[in-house]
């Protein structure tokens, strides 16, 4: 699958960053560019782009309308998670180092996934 536009554009690839820049300092994503293709293979992988993705985890309550967080949706995405670091085919600190930038994109936009997920 092929991204509509540049992965940086999306806004959640946005709201990442500047996570990333408030916690670490600098910029996270240009200094390490291996997280943002990590984030770029794993939606060719699972088929969608990054907002798309995200909004995959949230549910709105019929009741109230109000947004939260799936759980199940977001087993569905550690499964696919998990299938995409086996397929990779990636042992020991480079798979940890791929579900770290992974884990990170999903957490930096307020979905609580830890690697005990994956």
């Amino acid at each position: 699958m092929e991204l509509e536009q540049p992965i940086e554009q999306y806004q959640s690839v946005a709201t990442w960053a500047k996570g990333l820049r408030e916690q670490w300092g600098g910029d996270p994503l240009a200094e390490e560019p291996e997280k943002i293709e990590a984030l770029a293979a794993f939606c060719q992988f699972d088929g969608r782009n990054p907002d798309e993705l995200l909004a995959f985890c949230f549910l709105r309550r019929k009741e109230t309308g109000v947004r939260f967080a799936s759980v199940k949706r977001r087993e569905a995405v550690a499964e696919q998670l998990r299938a995409f670091r086996t397929a990779s085919e990636l042992s020991g600190t480079e798979a940890r180092r791929l579900t770290s930038n992974l884990l990170s994109f999903f957490i930096h936009n307020g979905i609580q996934m830890h690697t005990g997920m994956i």
